[in-house]
């Protein structure tokens, strides 16, 4: 099987590039790599995309996670389309009140909901929320957890573990522009799953913190479950020092299952923020859900929630659609978890083949590989290698398999058995030319 040729893609990357800037919708700081990174699509259906040239691709990049009905899955347009055919912009519409009560049903924490568009603005709003009702100001987050693109809560790196204030970094999510003392005025930056860290910095200073807000699984920190103990830790020192506790489950939720990874783990946190996956994929939606006491300070006005797009009927029809296949389809998440484990096994296999060291972490539903002998434990001292992931990364989708660029595995509602064998049929090839990619880097 040879190489992909994209004589379309490669000339609407130059094309798009002079109005784009680098081509594409988002960057970070991410390592450059030897091939061309864009390639447009034009056609989706099932777990299956198709390029200009009419290349065809295993998707399991799923947008980030967020296509978890998969492309053109009937049931689903369908619902969108009707409800573009009734109303599209309106303030208040007929699907809020149960979408809301859906929502507050499934998920533990949720005693009340707000809409967004993006976990990004969800995230600051929920960090509001929680200054607001504590009436402090900091708040603690976790190396290696990524909670959107704002300039309070990326990157950065601590100098003095005994107040780790951060300062700005070099990584991936450091950026220029932003107010150099951002991060050291709001946040504390400490080591996840180390329950010692986090109770000591909270004895110290809970005069100071409003809140602490973590991935309740590690996805974006390199695929890490917590250790066992450690959230229901986290639950217990947020409340004896009187600190809000926010989960960000723009990924967990609604993926790894209906009552997200804080029903998976019996821990109840005192708000949450969602994305991703809860509308689907189609649209951009993202909620915040939460105690009453919490989530009614919008009702008494002393915390503003703005937003144009907010509760928009378009994305509660998407939110509706998605949350019932998932619901009516019995054994769902089990089935999409035991068929992304079983490309993990091809793809292990195929890594051993070729004298490539891969590890695979992470939930069945959300996966991650790593170029290493060892699973990623510690982002402190230890982190993934980015560039050698991006590279394997860039060799699979020649062969017509997408990762996300960031390592990821997701599955849809559509992954099926042949799904497995044309990724079983075209890894080996994948990972053979990666290896010699990396050995002439010098990183094989």
């Amino acid at each position: 099987m040879t190489q992909r040729k994209h004589p379309k893609s490669i000339e609407n990357s130059s094309r798009v590039k002079k109005y784009l800037p680098g081509g594409v919708h988002y960057n970070t700081h991410s390592p450059k790599t030897p091939i061309e990174r864009v390639i447009p699509f034009h056609k989706g259906i099932g777990s299956r995309v198709w390029d200009p040239d009419g290349n065809e691709y295993l998707d399991l990049f799923c947008k980030f996670g967020a296509l978890i009905v998969g492309h053109q899955n009937l049931r689903y347009n369908e619902a969108l389309k009707d409800c573009i055919d009734r109303v599209l912009a309106v303030d208040q519409c007929h699907l809020e009140h149960e979408v809301c009560e859906r929502i507050v049903h499934l998920i533990p924490c949720a005693e009340m909901v707000r809409f967004g568009l993006s976990g990004t603005e969800s995230i600051q709003n929920a960090l509001r929320l929680a200054r607001a009702y504590s009436g402090k100001q900091k708040f603690i987050r976790f190396i290696g957890h990524y909670h959107g693109n704002a300039d309070n809560i990326m990157g950065g790196a601590v100098k003095d573990p005994r107040y780790p204030a951060p300062f700005p970094g070099v990584g991936d999510y450091d950026t220029e522009g932003r107010d150099p003392e951002i991060l050291q005025r709001q946040s504390f930056l400490i080591p996840w799953n180390d329950s010692r860290v986090l109770e000591e910095l909270l004895s110290n200073c809970s005069q100071e913190i409003a809140a602490v807000i973590m991935e309740p699984i590690a996805i974006n920190g390199g695929g890490v479950l917590p250790e066992p103990g450690y959230l229901e830790k986290a639950r217990s020192l947020c409340s004896r020092y009187g600190v809000v506790l926010i989960f960000d489950e723009v990924i967990t939720g609604f993926r790894v299952g209906l009552n997200g990874a804080q029903g998976l783990f019996g821990v109840v946190p005192d708000l949450a923020v969602f994305g991703k996956a809860l509308a689907g994929g189609a649209v951009p939606v993202s909620a915040i859900v939460g105690k009453k006491e919490i989530m009614n300070l919008y009702a008494q006005q002393r915390v503003v929630h703005m937003g144009t797009f907010n509760g928009y009927p378009l994305g509660l029809a998407a939110i509706r659609a998605t949350l019932q296949l998932l619901a009516e389809d019995s054994g769902c998440f089990e089935r999409m978890g035991s068929l992304n484990l079983r490309i993990a096994e091809c793809f292990v296999e195929a890594a051993k083949n070729a004298s490539l060291p891969l590890v695979i972490q992470g939930v069945p539903n959300a996966l991650l590989f790593h170029v290493r002998e060892k699973p990623v434990e510690d982002m402190v001292n230890d982190p993934p290698d980015l560039e050698r992931n991006a590279l394997l990364y860039l060799y699979a989708r020649q062969y017509g398999i997408l990762f996300s660029y960031i390592s990821r595995m997701y599955p849809n509602l559509l992954l099926a058995e042949d799904d497995v064998a044309f990724f079983r049929e075209r890894i080996g090839e994948a990972l053979i030319a990666a290896k010699k990619a990396l050995q002439l880097l010098g990183r094989g």
